[in-house]
């Protein structure tokens, strides 16, 4: 028992973050139908969601790849307000897409869209984000800038100095919310749910049996997933392999641009997108322009600004991106 307590541990400190974490250790209801694929591929990848407390929006869109011959992970972060037209609705970013197309069709959309069959997903709620960090006691972590803000509505204070910080559950979540005071808005707090994923995978690696109880405890409900308790044990065991400071972790490319209604959009870059995925998701052979987005759901040619940054060579993207 302290063996699978201590593998699913490793596997929740690997690929939890920020508002979206862990493959949960739930029985599928149904026959896993791309069971060939892991035998062909010997790739899983894993699309996780972190939603929030009120709309059910995903926060945070992160897609994990485990190549299990090269032992090695990777985790490929897709921005919330990436523009894509999935629906009819005026709405058009992408962290609506769960609440449109559900748990049961969530997978094939972004297996179709990025060009790489998805095989399973993870969908996980703000509160057992603080529960799992509290139940590790807590991650040390340095906070890059001062974090000020506050918003009544939603009964959200955050207030944390720069410098090195131990964080619970709640001011974990502060940490990983903030946004207002970063030049690149959103882009800044995807950089740092990325310092935090290393930090708190960090710390799994210290724990001890006990905590690992906790940790797999705390994690066991709250989480809507097709993930198995014997591929939790199989993809836990190539996890078990990596370093957290060796695992690659990118946002995928783009820009962001302001729409002719006013709202901020984070537009992919298809050149960038594609070479990505080569790189971080490891598919058996490499996708072309042509297999990346096939429906054109990322690109809107209507507005040339979209148009301009999705069609454009990736070297030509700027380095400074628009607050939004």
């Amino acid at each position: 028992m302290r063996t699978y307590i201590k593998l699913c541990g490793i596997l929740l400190g690997v690929v939890l973050c920020a508002t979206a974490l862990f493959v949960g250790a739930q029985e599928p209801t149904d026959a896993e139908p791309t069971a060939g694929l892991f035998q062909k591929e010997r790739v899983t990848r894993i699309l996780l969601l972190g939603c929030d407390r009120a709309s059910g929006l995903a926060d945070s869109i992160l897609v994990v790849s485990i190549n299990e011959d090269e032992k090695c992970a990777s985790i490929l972060q897709i921005p919330r307000d990436t523009y894509a037209e999935y629906t009819e609705k005026d709405y058009k970013k992408l962290n609506g897409a769960l609440s449109t197309f559900g748990e049961s069709g969530i997978k094939d959309f972004f297996s179709s869209a990025l060009g790489v069959p998805i095989h399973h997903f993870a969908v996980v709620k703000l509160d057992l984000f603080c529960k799992m960090v509290d139940a590790v006691g807590g991650v040390d972590i340095d906070v890059p800038q001062k974090m000020e803000y506050h918003d009544p509505a939603q009964d959200l204070h955050i207030s944390l100095e720069a410098g090195r910080q131990h964080l619970d559950g709640k001011t974990a979540e502060h940490f990983v919310r903030y946004r207002a005071g970063y030049v690149n808005a959103d882009l800044g707090r995807l950089d740092a749910q990325k310092l935090f994923l290393r930090a708190f995978a960090q710390r799994c690696r210290d724990l001890t049996p006990p905590d690992y109880f906790r940790l797999a405890g705390a994690s066991l409900t709250g989480v809507q997933t097709d993930i198995g308790v014997g591929e939790i044990v199989r993809l836990s065991k190539i996890l078990r392999e990596c370093d957290p400071d060796t695992v690659p972790m990118q946002t995928l490319a783009g820009q962001a641009v302001q729409g002719k209604s006013g709202a901020w959009y984070y537009v992919l870059n298809r050149e960038g997108a594609c070479r990505q995925i080569n790189e971080l998701t490891y598919p058996e052979s490499p996708i072309e322009l042509s297999d990346f987005d096939t429906d054109g759901l990322f690109h809107r040619v209507q507005n040339s600004e979209f148009h301009n940054v999705y069609v454009a060579e990736e070297k030509a993207l700027p380095l400074v991106f628009k607050p939004y």
